[in-house]
């Protein structure tokens, strides 16, 4: 086990632990695994921490539900409702025909929203025919490279004013069957696959062959999901389903500062993270290969209380945190060795972690959860990424573009 993610905030069930978990997996072994020199039979580690943070009392209880009386001024949010029918209006219009033109739709704004989506659709956890999801992740990553080489990251442009042949498709079948055969062309005609993909110089992250069955089941599971069942709650309901997730980061915050422990007596949290850090180790010296760290969100708290307080001996060759809140902890001295005299004139950050030769934070600028953290810490290296979803906080490790970009930055000198 080389490679050690740890997950962040609303994984207390194993269901939620399980999601999404097996696509990206299989992205971290196509992308980040190969970029950091292991070997293709490297294992991941997923150390699940959340079931060990105190559940709530009253079972969430203070999320006010809808039943709570009204004081008045909500009414049927006629606002709200009305964006919700605009939009429902311009993506099902009848001579759209929605439900056959969901990833068309979406490619002719940007081709590479489209190839995530597929990609995200295609993890189904309840697909177990071997290989399926190993293919389709396949597929989508050269479909990634394609947009990336040809749109230079999307600095050219994206969608149908880039893409001209976006612009003649009808039905989400014909986009799939054309987007291959265009990734297969230029690919034939470049002899330029996923691996052979030249460097790229940037700051911001600003199937072997033929069509992965995989990939036609994802478009019909998109097929069946209702437009208005898409976009009303993403519209009216948008402000009311992120209390959730913000109750889960404050849960999961507050439980592990309770009981995250002492050096000497640590809580059940730290030890876990540090059993798993300690396996990896003794796996990546038996392999003879790095040791790399990925933390999302409140892992990335807890992996930084691990390396710099209880842990300090444990050597991580490359650490990536994604959307975490490292930076603004340790601004309000929240970290377990956070020093109340820092800064100073003669220390304007805090030190750089002597056992973590490189550090990679990413962050989504409209994540309410993601902050900077190269400001505070010494070493640490911020880049941007972009992730396109409506609730960036769960979109950076789904990405088949986050994935290839990462890669193409670990693989860069420092």
């Amino acid at each position: 086990m080389a490679l050690v993610h740890v997950h962040g905030i609303g994984n207390r069930k194993a269901d939620a632990v399980m999601r999404s978990a097996a696509l990206r997996d299989e992205l971290l072994r196509r992308h980040l695994l190969p970029a950091t020199g292991h070997s293709a039979g490297a294992l991941l580690s997923n150390p699940w921490w959340g079931e060990l943070v105190a559940e709530p009392a009253w079972g969430w209880a203070s999320l006010a539900s809808d039943e709570v009386e009204s004081l008045g001024g909500e009414g049927e949010e006629p606002l709200e409702e009305a964006v919700a029918k605009a939009l429902a209006d311009t993506v099902a219009g009848p001579e759209q025909r929605a439900t056959e033109q969901v990833l068309s739709a979406i490619a002719r704004v940007s081709l590479q929203r489209a190839i995530d989506l597929l990609a995200l659709a295609g993890d189904d956890a309840e697909e177990s025919e071997p290989g399926a999801l190993a293919a389709l992740v396949a597929f989508c990553s050269r479909a990634t490279t394609y947009w990336a080489e040809k749109t230079d990251e999307g600095a050219r442009g994206d969608g149908a004013e880039f893409f001209a042949w976006l612009k003649e498709l009808e039905e989400d079948d014909e986009f799939l069957d054309r987007l291959h055969d265009e990734v297969a062309d230029w690919e034939r005609r470049t002899g330029r696959g996923p691996a052979e993909a030249g460097s790229r110089s940037w700051e911001s992250f600003g199937v072997e062959s033929g069509l992965p069955a995989r990939a036609v089941r994802a478009m019909h599971r998109l097929r069946a999901i209702e437009v208005s069942v898409r976009t009303r709650p993403l519209i009216a309901g948008a402000r009311r389903w992120a209390a959730r997730p913000v109750a889960l980061l404050m849960g999961d915050v507050m439980g592990y500062f309770a009981e995250r422990g002492t050096v000497k007596m640590p809580g059940q949290i730290v030890k876990r993270i540090s059993d798993s850090l300690d396996e990896a180790t003794r796996n990546a010296n038996l392999r003879g290969e790095p040791l790399v760290v990925l933390a999302h969100s409140m892992g990335g708290n807890i992996v930084h209380d691990v390396l710099s307080h209880f842990r300090p001996d444990v050597q991580v060759d490359l650490l990536v945190t994604v959307g975490t809140q490292i930076g603004l902890f340790e601004e309000l001295k929240l970290l377990a060795s956070s020093d109340h005299k820092v800064p100073n004139p003669r220390c304007p950050k805090v030190t750089a972690l002597p056992n973590v030769d490189r550090w990679i934070n990413v962050l989504d600028r409209s994540d309410p959860l993601a902050f900077a953290a190269a400001p505070v810490f010494a070493g640490a290296q911020d880049l941007v990424f972009r992730t396109g979803a409506w609730w960036a906080h769960g979109g950076y490790l789904t990405s088949c573009d986050f994935h290839a970009r990462l890669a193409r930055r670990v693989g860069q000198p420092t």
